[in-house]
């Protein structure tokens, strides 16, 4: 049946909608600017055009500008605000947008063509005769910065050199000002990615594809908070968006409207995403090009050597081959040999050859004259209905290639220089039960034992032996296993004692009856303490009390392995079986260093306090990037970790808290506390990362290089400038020492002080206690 064809209409119509929030609308700045034109006087046909428009403050009149030259009217154009310019092209793929207008305002591009023509002879006539004439393309692609290469200069314009951000660094483009913009783009990229990142990896599915783009989570946020520290501009902007987003929550709360903070998935892509993805695109297919190229040049090539027949000069590789065994002392090439690839992939293909030319031996004879085929291969089979044609030709082919290629001579000089034709280590020959068992009598004599290691072939046997013992094995009780014994063997197999799942199950209700825990203690160090053993656990109860410890605590790992769908003791049936007993499955171990963030280490004060002790810090320091060592002040430090951590849980959604905490956060926010103390070691610093920090440190004193040893601003720094010292005397000393030579000079050159005055290794150390 003949499927219905399409009605016939008088005319379509596109439609393009914003993919922006309504509440956005009016504060959305980037977007498209749609544009049509009648292309005759009779009006029959429409032409449009689109333009990308960075800015519409200062882009859209500049653009509406730009179009008109080309005939397209400002009465008919129309703003369409959009996320990014890769998601319009991505949506309306046939409404590319080929002008496009910067930050500035700056404009680029020709309607209805591509954004990438340098001159009026590409772009196509049409377009000139709206333009009026190619002066005016000319002109307008001067304007746009589309000079003649040949008379370009290297000067920039003069809207450029008097850009915001006062001067620039010698033999640059940006100003200082659009460095530093630049710097928080780059921020806003990373840390938008590493968000990204961060809410995949929380299925199966979204760390597959975390993995497959090569994007690691530690290291991305490890960026993140480099970058945090590196750049001040970073550290204003949060600072500047947190009282923003403050001022913006008490209006809300004075107008009784409920403070709702924003799903960052609604998040407009940053910057340097959406701006590049053209520039990277086509980066990422002309890499993809170059692979196709080479990979189809590799191929050719390989094909043209299996046609035709062609092979490497046997001469030369065998001079190459003499080389290797001057050098090696032996002419056995690896394969994988990685000063001469050829050289390996060479020897690896004679004994291929080598191999074709061995299989077929018996189908040669020789003559007089050297080697050739026998009579039945040179006359062929009258009987031979050609069922296997195409078998016969292969087979033919390669005993043919490698018959050309290796004849008697080249294998004899092969041969002469010591060459192996097969690598493989000649199997040794098994030997019989009965020599095995004289091979452990000899044993015996010799090491006054019959315990071999397990490394042995002969202890590997007398496992197996053991084995087939404890399994009781008919023709091992009744034939061998008394030989051994005849010799002095004693096989002490240990009886199965194995207790199934469901017993471990029930000791364990009953172990909770009579103690009323699920924590059962390790047996051994109660057997140490009560009657100072060695904590062996020789006894039988012992043993099988601690088989049960180890058991219990088992339970743990196998539920989290059961949990992340890994192989596990545990099913459905038995975590519900534990479950509805009230045991209560606990998590991983904490490893490395105690948390700073222990009840027992941080002080209660109240709330009010601890804002004091923030605003005392910051008087002091100039900053709130407090150490997590810092344990004056009731341990800010310790306080400071432990709020940090609560407040990431809940930006991540891990953890609810109340509107009093929240505002909380707000509060802290306004301080300008960036919630970036980490507890342990998790911002860890490398030697590098403490020098630059000096080097920050000297910029902000006058040069002066005396780090105090209890600098509160960064209490590890005074500790680095100690052990530095300490370093320096091990390495006069001759003694072993983690500072190198190139190490010393970058000190020294910093002027940095090896010794300094009084009894303290450091100056200006603080008191021990302080007031808060």
């Amino acid at each position: 049946m003949m499927a219905a064809l399409p009605p016939r209409v008088q005319k379509t119509t596109f439609i393009f909608r914003t993919n922006v929030r309504k509440s956005q609308l009016e504060s959305s700045r980037c977007g498209v600017l749609h544009v049509f034109r009648s292309s005759a006087p009779s009006g029959s046909r429409e032409e449009h055009a689109f333009a990308w428009v960075e800015n519409y403050e200062l882009g859209v009149e500049a653009t509406c500008a730009h179009l008109e030259r080309y005939g397209f009217p400002r009465d008919r154009a129309q703003f369409i605000p959009f996320s990014s310019e890769a998601a319009w092209i991505s949506k309306y793929p046939h409404a590319f947008p080929h002008v496009r207008c910067s930050v500035t305002g700056e404009v680029t591009g020709f309607p209805l063509w591509s954004h990438q023509a340098q001159s009026e002879l590409e772009v196509p006539p049409e377009v000139l005769r709206a333009a009026h004439s190619a002066a005016d393309v000319v002109a307008e692609g001067i304007k746009d910065g589309r000079t003649d290469p040949d008379n370009a200069t290297n000067e920039l314009p003069a809207k450029r050199k008097n850009a915001a951000g006062g001067g620039r660094l010698a033999d640059t483009v940006l100003t200082n000002g659009e460095r530093r913009e630049l710097h928080n783009e780059i921020y806003n990229y990373f840390k938008w990615l590493s968000d990204r990142v961060a809410d995949l990896e929380t299925s199966e599915a979204g760390r597959r594809a975390v993995k497959k783009a090569d994007l690691p989570a530690a290291a991305l946020r490890s960026i993140v908070l480099k970058l945090e520290a590196a750049f001040k501009i970073i550290g204003q902007k949060k600072v500047a968006a947190g009282e923003k987003k403050m001022a913006e929550a008490i209006k809300k709360i004075e107008a009784n409207v409920e403070v709702v903070d924003d799903d960052d998935d609604n998040a407009a892509m940053p910057l340097l995403e959406e701006s590049l993805a053209r520039e990277m695109a086509g980066l990422a297919a002309a890499e993809e090009e170059a692979k196709r190229r080479a990979k189809k040049i590799k191929l050719e090539s390989s094909d043209r050597r299996k046609s035709t027949g062609e092979s490497l000069d046997f001469d030369l590789m065998f001079e190459k081959l003499l080389v290797y065994k001057e050098e090696h002392g032996h002419p056995n090439v690896p394969v994988k040999y990685q000063k001469d690839i050829q050289l390996g992939s060479w020897v690896s293909g004679l004994r291929t050859k080598k191999k074709h030319y061995d299989n077929n031996s018996d189908a040669m004879e020789m003559d007089e004259e050297g080697w050739s085929l026998d009579k039945e291969e040179e006359g062929g089979d009258d009987n031979d209905n050609g069922d296997n044609g195409d078998n016969d030709n292969a087979s033919k082919n390669n005993t043919g290639a490698s018959q050309r290629y290796l004849n008697p001579e080249r294998i004899r000089r092969l041969e002469s220089i010591g060459f192996l034709w097969s690598m493989s280590k000649p199997k040794a020959k098994p030997r019989s039960w009965d020599e095995r068992l004289e091979e452990l009598k000899r044993w015996k004599e010799e090491h006054g034992t019959f315990k071999v290691p397990r490394a042995e072939s002969l202890g590997e046997w007398l496992h197996n032996q053991r084995t087939l013992y404890g399994k009781r094995d008919s023709k091992f009780m009744a034939n061998k296993a008394p030989r051994m014994e005849e010799i002095g063997y004693h096989f002490n197999v240990k009886e199965n004692t194995s207790v199934s799942w469901e017993d471990r199950f029930q000791q364990l209700l009953e172990f909770y009856a009579k103690n009323g825990t699920f924590d059962v203690p390790c047996p051994l160090a109660e057997e140490d303490d009560d009657a100072g053993g060695d904590g062996m656990g020789n006894s039988e109860e012992v043993r099988e009390r601690y088989k049960f410890y180890k058991w219990a605590t088992r339970l743990h790992n196998e539920y989290r392995a059961f949990e992340k769908g890994t192989s596990s003791k545990l099913n459905a049936e038995r975590v519900e079986k534990l479950k509805n007993i009230n045991f209560q499955f606990k998590g991983p171990k904490s490893r490395g260093r105690p948390s700073a963030s222990n009840g027992n280490l941080v002080p209660k004060l109240s709330w009010e306090k601890r804002l004091q002790q923030l605003e005392s810090f910051r008087a002091d320091t100039g900053h709130l990037d407090i150490d997590h060592n810092y344990k004056h002040c009731s341990n800010l430090g310790g306080w400071a970790a432990e709020v940090s951590t609560l407040y990431r849980n809940w930006k991540d959604g891990t953890q609810h808290l109340s509107e009093d905490m929240i505002n909380k956060f707000h509060q802290l926010i306004a301080l300008g506390f960036r919630f970036n103390v980490l507890p342990y070691y998790e911002n860890n610093r490398n030697w590098d990362d403490h020098y630059e920090i000096f080097m920050r440190y000297k910029e902000e004193h006058g040069d002066s290089a005396r780090v105090p040893l209890k600098y509160k601003a960064d209490l590890r720094l005074g500790k680095w400038v100690q052990v530095q010292r300490q370093q320096y005397k091990n390495w006069n000393e001759g003694k072993k020492s983690k500072l190198t030579q190139e190490r010393i000079e970058k000190l020294e050159r910093a002027g940095f002080e090896w010794e300094v005055a009084g009894p303290g290794s450091s100056v200006g150390d603080e008191e021990e206690e302080e007031e808060c």
